[in-house]
């Protein structure tokens, strides 16, 4: 089977840019996969040299899709695959909608064969928290669905939130999504015996949905509960919060000693270290498409809190404390009974290896080669070819 992989590959990769590289190498590894054609942007995209060294991946690297001659070689890259995976909007790869017009009339008008592509579908975040996004997300995604969605043979959706959100505002059938779970990139520990560092760590870019300012004013009561406790903030600001930014300032400036740290990005060595040494892993997110960094936290033995909206509680399930995000008190209750009590921290640690057990990339590249036989087949391509 031959297939052509098309995914933003940034050199600082967050979980959707990460999850690309390991779905494909997964699918690299299986017997019936012959070769996996790798698209990229010339000057914005940095693929991992670990992948790229594998002898079934080649690199097929365009500076725009535009050109005439560059879309005639995707066009032959797409007959001559079995199968066609975007991990990604795709007008993120594909930097401007006009290929994608083009593709989608040549398939519809039976130029092309009937569609190969396999649309990974992480999140529907425009449509739940447009500010995330500004203004132009929506209008894209407004056009994908009026012009492409019916293109696409599947959707693989990264939860079943995200599925029943690709069948509400997409009205896509259900029987066209396949929902597959993403593994952890921490394999998982033994469970946590000792505590007492007092941190509650959150891994996240900084972003509205994220919900930064009610996390931190949860603190503040943390804090004059629990005085030496300390609240660190890993991830880069992706969307300026203003309303953070101003009540942060207020927080520092009425609570003597409080123990707030930002520390950006922050490598992947550097994260283990923070989900182990971190008391509480807190995720008081309004919306997840999945939620990694709450299945890294888990996968390192860290008991965790986390909202109850969207894809959070199939990826927590009974490992710990779900609450509503726009409940500041609640958010705060629940920090404060978990930092003082290390026997409930013991616990949930245990409670968050066994639920990090139930993920793997392994059975996620398992999963997906499944649906990409399916469609070669259905494509009239054996999935052994």
């Amino acid at each position: 089977m031959k297939i052509a992989a098309a995914a933003a590959f940034t050199e600082y990769k967050g979980g959707i840019r990460r999850t690309a590289e390991e779905l494909i190498s997964r699918l690299c590894d299986a017997d019936s996969v012959d070769s996996v054609s790798v698209i990229a942007r010339k000057g914005l995209d940095f693929v991992s040299p670990s992948l790229l060294r594998d002898k079934k991946v080649s690199l097929f690297v365009s500076r725009s899709f535009l050109l005439p001659w560059t879309f005639w070689r995707t066009i032959k890259l797409y007959k001559n695959c079995d199968v066609f995976l975007l991990f990604t909007e795709p007008w993120i790869v594909f930097n401007s909608l006009l290929p994608l017009r083009l593709f989608a009339f040549l398939i519809k008008r039976g130029v092309l064969p009937k569609s190969k592509w396999i649309q990974i579908q992480p999140d529907l975040i425009p449509y739940v928290c447009p500010k995330d996004f500004g203004d132009t997300a929506p209008k894209k995604y407004k056009k994908w669905k009026n012009q492409f969605s019916d293109v696409p043979a599947r959707y693989v959706a990264v939860s079943e939130s995200t599925k029943k959100d690709a069948i509400k505002y997409w009205g896509l059938p259900p029987e066209k999504i396949t929902v597959i779970y993403h593994g952890s990139f921490i394999v998982p520990k033994t469970p946590r015996a000792h505590f007492g560092s007092k941190k509650i760590l959150i891994v996240s870019d900084i972003s509205p949905r994220k919900n930064h300012v009610r996390l931190i004013r949860a603190f503040e009561r943390v804090h004059k509960d629990t005085p030496s406790a300390e609240l660190i903030i890993a991830g880069n600001v992706r969307i300026n919060v203003p309303e953070f930014e101003a009540t942060l300032d207020d927080i520092l400036r009425r609570n003597t000693g409080i123990r707030i740290t930002i520390r950006g990005y922050v490598s992947d060595a550097e994260m283990r270290s923070l989900y182990e040494e971190a008391d509480v892993f807190v995720f008081p997110s309004l919306y997840e498409g999945f939620g990694l960094p709450v299945l890294e936290a888990m996968a390192c033995g860290c008991p965790v809190i986390a909202s109850n909206v969207s894809s959070l509680p199939e990826v927590v399930g009974e490992a710990g404390p779900l609450i509503d995000p726009y409940d500041v008190e609640a958010l705060a209750h629940a920090m404060s009974t978990v930092l003082k009590d290390d026997d409930l921290k013991r616990e949930m640690s245990t409670k968050s290896i066994a639920q990090a057990q139930k993920f793997s990339w392994e059975k996620a590249g398992t999963e997906l080669l499944a649906v990409c036989r399916e469609v070669a087949e259905r494509t009239g391509h054996p999935s052994d070819s």
